[in-house]
C-alpha cells in the first residue's frame, strides 16, 4: 500500500498535538514530562488513515525553541507538513524559524492549519490569515491551502482530513528499488524483545530476517521483526514510519543520527562539500572556521565550515564551503542539511551537500571553486554529469560499475551520463573503463615527453619500456586501462607497441659518430670470441662503453641481430649461435641423447658456456632436459 508521511510544525503551545489527536484518535505525547508540562519535548508519532484508504504516518514536532534539535530530526522526510498556527497568537517565533528550516530541507508540499478558531471572532480570524499570507510570500508555502479547525468542538477537522487526501494524491511515490536508507529518530530497549529503532524509511525496502548495517558504528545485524504503525509486516518499502526490533545489539549502540541501510553501502564521512545560505535575519556574519550545529537527515554534530570563495559569509548570501565535522555521518549528494549559530543557538541557514567524499582543500583554489559551482547546478541541468565528471577525475578512471557505487547513481543514470559525455567528447573509453578526455589528453602529452626525453637520451634503444614509462602517470591507473591507453596511441599513430617496449611513431634508433664504432666494435669483439664470450662488463670496458648505456647498445644489436641473448649476462655473435645449433644437429643426427660434457666437446668451451646455451636451448624448446642429458625437440 503506498504510504506517506505527514509531519507538523510551528510554535510551541498552538495545537500540534491535540490537533493530530483530532484528527487521527491518537495522543502522541508519550513522556511523563509531556504529559505533565503540556508541551511536546520528543518526537511523537501516529497512524493515519486519509479518507481515500490510504496509510499516512504522522510525526508530531515540539515547537518549544529548546527542544528545535528534536524538531529537525523529524522534520527530515516528510511529504507534506502542517504548519500550525494559534488563531489567537498569529505567526510567532518558532512558527518563522519551522517554516526556514522546512525550507532549507526542500519540503515540497504543505497546509497552514489555524487552530483554536473558537475561541477568537470571525474578523480576528481574517486578520490572522491576512498575516500568514503576507509571512509566506516566496515560501514553499506561498499558494499553499489555509484551513482553519477546532481540535476542541471538531469544526473543520473531516474537512482538513479530506483537504490533506486531495493535497497529497499526487504526491512522487519514493523508490523501493534502490539500497535501504533508514535514519533513526529513536532507539530503546523492550525487555524481552531487546533493541527497537524507530525512523522514516525514506528509500529501499527491509524485510524480516535480512541483515543490515548500523552506520555508525558500522555493525552487521539481523531483522528480527518489522512493524508498520503497531502491526507486524515481513517487509517495509520507501515512505513507511518503521519500526525495527535488531537482534544481537547491547544498550546504547544505536543512537539517533545513525542510518539503517544495506550492509557495505553506506560508509561515513567526516568531510563535506556543502553550499551554504545564511539567512537574512542571521544574527551576525559567519567568519572561515566559524564552528555552527549541523543537523542533516536526524543526525546532529558540530562543524567548522572552510568557507573556500570569501573571507566571511554575511546575512543572506550563499558561499560554497567545506565542512569538517566533530563527528563523521551518513550523507548524499543533494541531501538538505540546517546549520544553527553556536551558541546562542538559533537556526542561521542551511543548504545542500554537493560531494560526500571531497578531498581536503584549501581556501581560494580556482580549480576546486569552479568545480563546485558545476556540482552546484541542478541535476536536470547538469549537475549529475558534473558529479560523474568529478569522480571520474577523482578516481583516475572507471568502469561503470564502480562509478555507480561512487557517486551513488544508478547504474543507469551513469551510462546514461557517459554516454553524453562521450558524445560531446569528454570522455573517451579504453576497454570497460572511461577516462576524462582532459585527463587523457594530459597523459598522453606526459607518455610523448617521456619517450622524447629517453629518446634524445638512448637514442640506440628500440624504446622504453611499458612498465617505466606507467611510472609518470598516477599510480592510481590501473593495467588494463594503461595497456588500453597505449593501444589508443598505437591506433591513432602517436607511438608504437613493441612487446614490452614503447617508442614514438616516428622514431627508428639509428646509431651516429662515436656510437655506431663502438657497436661494430662490440659486434666483432663477440664474433672473434667464438664460444668463450666476455662477460657484459667486460666487452663495454674493451669498447669503452659507459656501464649505464649497457641496455641500450646490448638492446640495439640483439634488435638488429647482431648479437643473440642466453640470458642476462651472456650474448653470442649470431655466427657463433647459429654453428652451436649445427653442432646440436649433427649430434642428434647420431645420437639419442647429448649429455652437458659431450656439448661442451664439442663447442670447445667451458662448462660454463656450454650449460648456459644448454639451459637456453631448454627454454626456447630446442632440447629438453631428462634426468643428466638432453633430447631434441625441434632442430
Amino acid at each position: 500500500m503506498e504510504q506517506l508521511i505527514i509531519g507538523t510544525a510551528g510554535h510551541v503551545d498552538h495545537g500540534k498535538t491535540v490537533l493530530i489527536k483530532a484528527l487521527t484518535g491518537v495522543d502522541t505525547d508519550r513522556l511523563q514530562e509531556e504529559k505533565e508540562r503540556g508541551i511536546s519535548i520528543d518526537l511523537g508519532f501516529a497512524p493515519f488513515k486519509l479518507p481515500g484508504g490510504r496509510l499516512a504516518g504522522v510525526v508530531d514536532v515540539p515547537g518549544h525553541e529548546r527542544f528545535i534539535h528534536n524538531m529537525l530530526a523529524g522534520a527530515a522526510g516528510m511529504d507534506l507538513v502542517m504548519l500550525v498556527v494559534d488563531a489567537n497568537e498569529g505567526v510567532m517565533p518558532q512558527t518563522s524559524e519551522h517554516l526556514d528550516i522546512l525550507q532549507f530541507l526542500g519540503t515540497k508540499k504543505g497546509i497552514v492549519v489555524i487552530t483554536k478558531i473558537d475561541l477568537v471572532e470571525e474578523d480576528w480570524r481574517e486578520l490572522v490569515i491576512e498575516e500568514i499570507r503576507e509571512k509566506l510570500k516566496g515560501s514553499f508555502l506561498d499558494d499553499a491551502p489555509i484551513h482553519s479547525v477546532s481540535a476542541i468542538n471538531g469544526e473543520g477537522i473531516d474537512e482538513l482530513k479530506e483537504l490533506i487526501d486531495i493535497t497529497t494524491a499526487d504526491l512522487e511515490v519514493r523508490k523501493s528499488s534502490g539500497p535501504l536508507r533508514l535514519p533513526v529518530d529513536r532507539s530503546f530497549i523492550i525487555d524481552g524483545f531487546g533493541t527497537v529503532i524507530t525512523g522514516t524509511l525514506i528509500q529501499g525496502s527491509v524485510k524480516v530476517g535480512e541483515t543490515v548495517e548500523i552506520v555508525p558504528p558500522g555493525l552487521e545485524v539481523r531483522v528480527r521483526n518489522i512493524q508498520v504503525h503497531d502491526s507486524d509486516v515481513k517487509e517495509a518499502k520507501a515512505g513507511s514510519r518503521v519500526a525495527l526490533n535488531l537482534s544481537g545489539l547491547e544498550k546504547g549502540q544505536v543512537e539517533r543520527g545513525s542510518v539503517i541501510s544495506n550492509p557495505g553501502y553506506y560508509k561515513q564521512t567526516g568531510l563535506l562539500d556543502v553550499n551554504v545560505e545564511l539567512l537574512t535575519r542571521a544574527p551576525r556574519r559567519l567568519k572561515n572556521l566559524d564552528p555552527v550545529h549541523f543537523f542533516l537527515g536526524t543526525a546532529r554534530t558540530v562543524a567548522k565550515l572552510l568557507i573556500l570563495e570569501k573571507d566571511e559569509l554575511r546575512p543572506g548570501e550563499n558561499a560554497l564551503v567545506q565542512c569538517r565535522l566533530e563527528r563523521p555521518l551518513v550523507a548524499e549528494r543533494g541531501d538538505p542539511f540546517v546549520i544553527r549559530s553556536y551558541s546562542p543557538m538559533t537556526t542561521i541557514g542551511g543548504g545542500k551537500v554537493l560531494d560526500p567524499f571531497p578531498a581536503r582543500h584549501r581556501r581560494f583554489r580556482a580549480d576546486v571553486i569552479e568545480k563546485l559551482a558545476r556540482l552546484k547546478q541542478d541535476p536536470a541541468s547538469g549537475g549529475d554529469a558534473a558529479f560523474v565528471s568529478t569522480k571520474l577525475n577523482e578516481l583516475v578512471a572507471s568502469d561503470i560499475t564502480r562509478l555507480a557505487r561512487e557517486t551513488r547513481l544508478d547504474r543507469d543514470k551513469v551510462e546514461t551520463v557517459l554516454a553524453e559525455l562521450a558524445a560531446k567528447g569528454r570522455v573517451i573509453k579504453l576497454g570497460s573503463a572511461y577516462l576524462a578526455e582532459e585527463l587523457a589528453g594530459e597523459f598522453e602529452k606526459r607518455i610523448v615527453d617521456e619517450l622524447k626525453s629517453y629518446h634524445i637520451q638512448s637514442p640506440l634503444s628500440q624504446g622504453m619500456s611499458r612498465a617505466r614509462l606507467k611510472g609518470v602517470l598516477p599510480a592510481a591507473l590501473d593495467q588494463h586501462v594503461y595497456d588500453a591507453l597505449l593501444e589508443k596511441l598505437a591506433s591513432d599513430n602517436k607511438l608504437k607497441v613493441k612487446e614490452s617496449l614503447v617508442c614514438l611513431y616516428d622514431f627508428e634508433a639509428e646509431p651516429r659518430g662515436r656510437d655506431k664504432e663502438q657497436l661494430q666494435l662490440l659486434a666483432d669483439l663477440y664474433r672473434t670470441s667464438g664460444f668463450q664470450p666476455p662477460s657484459v662488463r667486460d666487452a663495454l670496458e674493451k669498447v669503452g662503453i659507459k656501464h649505464d648505456r649497457k641496455d641500450e647498445f646490448y638492446g640495439y644489436l640483439a634488435a638488429a641481430n647482431e648479437l643473440v641473448k642466453v640470458n642476462e649476462e651472456l650474448y653470442f655473435h649470431p655466427d657463433i649461435y647459429e654453428e652451436a645449433l649445427n653442432l646440436l644437429r649433427g649430434h642428434f643426427d647420431e645420437n639419442e641423447t647429448l649429455t652437458l660434457g659431450q656439448f661442451r666437446d664439442l663447442t670447445g668451451s667451458s662448462r660454463k658456456f656450454a650449460q648456459a646455451l644448454l639451459e637456453h636451448f631448454d627454454q626456447i624448446k630446442v632440447t629438453r632436459r631428462v634426468e643428466d642429458h638432453r633430447i631434441a625437440l625441434k632442430l
